[in-house]
């Protein structure tokens, strides 16, 4: 295997195809790098020009002043595969391509992409793409891309106060899909390690890097966009070694349908394969399967807060302030396949001291605003969670105003430090941005959609059952099968 950490953490660059022209891609993608403090070297690579963007310009990679420890391509399809040879034979040891016009364009463009192979097999090199939107490194503040999701006016890449203490890394097939999760969870104070977008994988693969990552030892949650496996047995072995490492992954498979497998076609070359056969895979490896970008961030959200709290079982307990948003909530854990069982006596026996006699203690709990204005959201569900009758607790609030969760801070920290039982926050009016810091800082789970939440809780009780499942087995061994290779045909 290529040494990938020379693609993701390089000490200098070589960025074939510069310009300084901001408006084209050739231009944006080093005003991007330039726009973050990374503290390797960069060498922009430009036949034309002594200078770019106020760099010093070498004409060929053969001139640098020494070996690149990685290249960025963008220049023109026919000219890749010339030029990945040349910086085979300067020693450099990765490339990131982003130029189009490979497979996804034709025969002719397949055997373009085939030449991408055979000279990264040849010197060993880690590459990545064709046809990719390139990668950030938020770690090490490199990001050669052209997405807009990291120009320098479109805020830090990193969040002031991040949920949790675990990191985030988004492996995308889809360049713009990639880096729109990053862009869209950027309100939710999640923090990234890489993002990656591997584009056509004529060499290195999206399993590849997530097993790189997983090695590295430094993500907690895996966001993976897919349209297509050109390994299963890779694939499959990665998911094994990420379910028994506790590293979820969670997977937005795109080309589902006739029309989206049509489009998967055109897009980057990938047959997207037989649904069935992927989901039997997903669902044998504990591979977390969203439905779209949001749900992807939601989930990311709930194992980052509560992944070493995950709930025991299905049996939800509502605390609420108002009653139609606490049956909202009901409603959407029922849909979820979640339970939420009317409380024991002794429960709603201590809950009933605090609340009027129009509020219920029964479940979802109608705290109302009266009493949760007397006592704080903290307090309710600090009683709730005693329940044997409850594996997990979720909090319906009004994140709206931070006065009323800034006086309730005190509790909401000892509430979780002190419960073993996780609790989601979801909150029914659109959050103020220092009711959202203030949850982060807590380390609770704020979600804006209640059936994200409650989809969130669902696919947290599959996981932690499944894995204790699996981690309880022995490990069967490997026997060849009549069916395997009709198997892998569908795939």
């Amino acid at each position: 295997m290529p040494d990938i950490g020379k693609l993701l953490w390089p000490k200098s660059i070589a960025v074939v195809g510069a310009s300084s022209d901001v408006q084209g891609l050739r231009g944006r993608i080093l005003e991007t790098i330039l726009s973050h403090p990374f503290a390797g070297k960069i060498y922009p690579v430009n036949r034309g020009a002594n200078e770019v963007q106020g760099l010093k310009a070498y004409s060929s990679v053969d001139v640098l002043p020494e070996p690149a420890d990685l290249a960025i391509l963008i220049i023109p399809a026919q000219y890749i595969a010339s030029e990945l040879e040349r910086c085979g034979r300067r020693r450099i040891k990765a490339a990131v391509i982003l130029s189009s016009g490979f497979a996804e364009e034709g025969e002719a463009g397949a055997r373009m992409q085939n030449d991408i192979a055979v000279i990264a097999r040849r010197y060993d090199m880690a590459v990545s793409g064709p046809n990719s939107e390139g990668f950030a490194n938020i770690a090490a503040a490199l990001c050669p891309t052209f997405s807009p999701a990291m120009d320098k006016n479109a805020g830090p890449i990193e969040p002031a106060r991040a949920l949790g203490t675990g990191q985030v890394s988004v492996i995308s097939q889809s360049g713009g899909l990639g880096f729109a999760v990053f862009d869209r969870a950027r309100p939710r104070n999640l923090k990234f390690r890489h993002i990656v977008t591997t584009g056509n994988e004529a060499a290195l693969q999206a399993s590849d890097f997530i097993d790189y990552m997983l090695d590295e030892g430094m993500t907690d949650i895996f966001l993976l966009l897919l349209e297509d496996v050109k390994s299963p047995e890779t694939f499959k072995c990665v998911a094994e070694k990420a379910l028994r490492a506790g590293k979820p992954i969670i997977v937005g498979k795109i080309g589902r349908s006739e029309a989206g497998s049509r489009a998967v076609a055109s897009h980057t070359a990938a047959l997207a394969g037989s649904n069935a056969a992927y989901r039997a895979i997903f669902d044998h490896y504990g591979v977390i399967e969203a439905q779209e970008l949001d749900d992807m961030i939601d989930l990311a959200v709930g194992f980052l807060a509560c992944g070493d709290s995950m709930p025991a079982g299905k049996r939800i307990g509502i605390c609420t302030a108002s009653g139609g948003a606490g049956v909202w909530m009901a409603d959407a854990c029922a849909a979820a396949g979640l339970e939420v069982p009317v409380l024991d006596d002794a429960t709603r026996k201590s809950i009933d001291e605090y609340i009027p006699s129009y509020g219920t203690s029964q479940n979802p709990v109608d705290c109302t605003a009266q009493g949760v204005h007397k006592m704080g959201y903290a307090t309710f569900a600090h009683i709730v969670a005693q329940s044997p009758l409850i594996d997990a607790i979720a909090v319906v609030v009004t994140a709206r105003r931070s006065a009323f969760l800034e006086h309730d801070l005190p509790k909401l920290k000892s509430l979780k430090k002190d419960s073993r039982k996780p609790i989601f926050m979801w909150t029914y009016t659109l959050p103020a941005e220092r009711n959202v810091e203030i949850l982060n800082e807590v380390g609770y789970p704020l979600f804006t959609g209640s059936f994200g939440c409650a989809r969130t809780m669902r696919a947290m009780v599959d996981y932690r059952a499944f894995r204790e499942r699996t981690l309880n087995k022995p490990r069967a061994r490997s026997i060849p099968h009549p069916a395997r290779a009709k198997v892998h045909a569908l795939l």
